[in-house]
Formats: structure tokens, sequence, C-alpha cells
């Protein structure tokens, strides 16, 4: 019970730092500022930088996961190959099954990377 509730502690700080967070110059050009390997593996077709579509926005995911430490971009890395639901709303994330572990990891890398703060 108590994890539960520091992680809905947590997931409300990190939604409030998210909408807290000041517009990126990139809506003029989508694919400005995306990682060459993320386009060609069609993530910006559910995701944008700062923007939600389908998913969530690579901010969004970068503030959330990035909370996790070190284990955060491996974890991210098969998310992406795997795909998921329930994490962000009724809309599951299909798999990328033809997605290397390696190119998963360069993405996820790069994801993390977008966090206010981060050192990648």
């Amino acid at each position: 019970m108590i994890l539960a509730v520091r992680l809905l502690v947590r997931q409300r700080r990190v939604l409030a730092v998210i909408l807290a967070m000041p517009t990126l110059a990139v809506a003029a050009a989508p694919l400005q500022g995306l990682l060459p390997l993320a386009a060609k593996q069609h993530c910006d077709e559910c995701h944008a930088i700062q923007e939600v579509r389908i998913g969530p926005s690579f901010q969004a995911v970068a503030l959330r996961y990035s909370v996790e430490g070190p284990a955060a971009e491996e974890r991210l890395a098969r998310k992406i190959i795997n795909g998921g639901a329930g994490n962000w709303g009724n809309v599951p994330m299909v798999p990328n099954e033809r997605v290397s572990l390696e190119d998963a990891r360069a993405i996820a890398h790069w994801i993390l990377s977008l966090a206010p703060g981060s050192a990648r």
C-alpha cells in the first residue's frame, strides 16, 4: 500500500513537471530533432518529441523512466521491442519485433536524454 501511494505521488509530480515544461521549437518541422534511427523505425508515427499523439511524447516518456536510474534504458528498450499496455492510458503500444535490441537501446538512450537535467 505504501509503495502504491509513493508511485501515485511520483506520477503526479512527473505530470506537474511535464505540464510546466517550456515548449520546444519543433512544431515547424515534425522530424527536426528526432533521432534518425527513431525516424527509420517509424517511432514518429505514434510519438512526437513534445506533443501527445497516439502515444505519449518522448519527453514525457523520458521524464517518467528517468526516475528509475540506470535500469531505465534497458527497461525502455524492452518496452520498445515488446510493446505494452496500461502505462499511458487505454491505447497499447504495439510490439516492434523487427527492432533489434541494439537499436532499441540506442533509441531508449536518446529518449532518456530528453529528460530535464539529463547528462546522457
